[in-house]
């Protein structure tokens, strides 16, 4: 969440998902990555999960996604629960990186949270590179929540890593 504090330290709430399940690279997608689509029970988890991260409070200016079809939908899906726009980001393509991430989610800077939907390994590398090191499970439709106090390597710390079982749970309640 992005806010005046004393000493004009600027927060951010950066929520990080990753898609959720998608069909195999096989025959049906010419055994290419990037045609991949969520599957109709990876469609059904997310919006369950979706409805989850909406009852915990997660109110997205953008959801900013990778152009990959998978991370497309899931976008779309969050979007549709989390009433925010999706935004296509080249930058989230699978091998992104922390910094032309951060690029993106800076042009929203009276956001109270952006959400980024991507791939692994790239979210827990970036995750990493947000909290100064550590180790995070990304599985599919996992949501992590980082404070970024500063947008650079080690200025975030992790509030929140919910799985995706979890915030399914707590859509269905």
């Amino acid at each position: 969440m992005r806010r005046r504090v004393p000493g004009h330290v600027t927060h951010m709430l950066l929520a990080l998902v990753r898609h959720g399940i998608a069909e195999d690279a096989g025959p049906a997608t010419g055994h290419r990555d990037e045609p991949r689509r969520l599957t109709p029970r990876g469609a059904t988890r997310m919006e369950r999960a979706a409805d989850g991260i909406a009852r915990l409070g997660v109110a997205p200016a953008a959801v900013l996604t990778s152009p990959l079809v998978r991370c497309v939908e899931t976008a779309t899906i969050l979007a549709e629960r989390l009433a925010a726009p999706v935004r296509t980001v080249e930058a989230l393509r699978p091998g992104a990186r922390l910094e032309p991430v951060l690029d993106r989610v800076a042009e929203y800077p009276d956001a109270p949270c952006v959400m980024v939907c991507g791939h692994m390994p790239d979210l827990a590398f970036m995750v990493a590179d947000l909290i100064g090191g550590g180790v995070v499970e990304f599985r599919k439709g996992t949501l992590a929540l980082v404070e970024v106090t500063r947008p650079r390597a080690g200025g975030g710390v992790l509030v929140g890593l919910h799985r995706p079982a979890a915030l399914r749970r707590l859509g269905s309640a």
